[in-house]
């Protein structure tokens, strides 16, 4: 894991924030081996084999991750944001809100499981 990553988290300021962040990161980690991780634009960028697999930063009141190449991917009502661009999902997360992390997990995979296809 990039010391980088773990000092941003860390610094986020806002418990909360952080610990959804870490979470995040941890289920990252998990469903994508060979992940490479850094910091651009003062977010949490994701990739593998130089393809963006997805990006998280906390924002006022929620934490925003955006999954790429997510055309195919799919969730119950208001688990995506919406968007004009179908290859990329973006989903907030608010505190004190029920997420459905396995979603997320199981969205992680397919897209490292897309990029590595391709």
């Amino acid at each position: 894991m990039n010391q980088e990553i773990t000092s941003y988290i860390q610094n986020i300021g806002v418990t909360w924030q952080v610990e959804i962040c870490n979470q995040i990161r941890q289920l990252i980690h998990q469903e994508i081996g060979e992940i490479e991780e850094q910091i651009k634009y003062k977010q949490a960028f994701y990739s593998l084999k130089d393809k963006q697999v997805c990006v998280f930063f906390p924002a006022k009141n929620w934490i925003n991750i955006t999954l790429f190449h997510a055309e195919n991917l799919e969730g119950p009502p208001g688990f995506f944001e919406k968007s004009a661009k179908p290859e990329r999902k973006s989903i907030k997360i608010k505190q004190d809100t029920d997420f459905i992390y396995d979603l997320l997990a199981k969205h992680l995979k397919q897209i490292a499981q897309n990029i590595t296809i391709t």
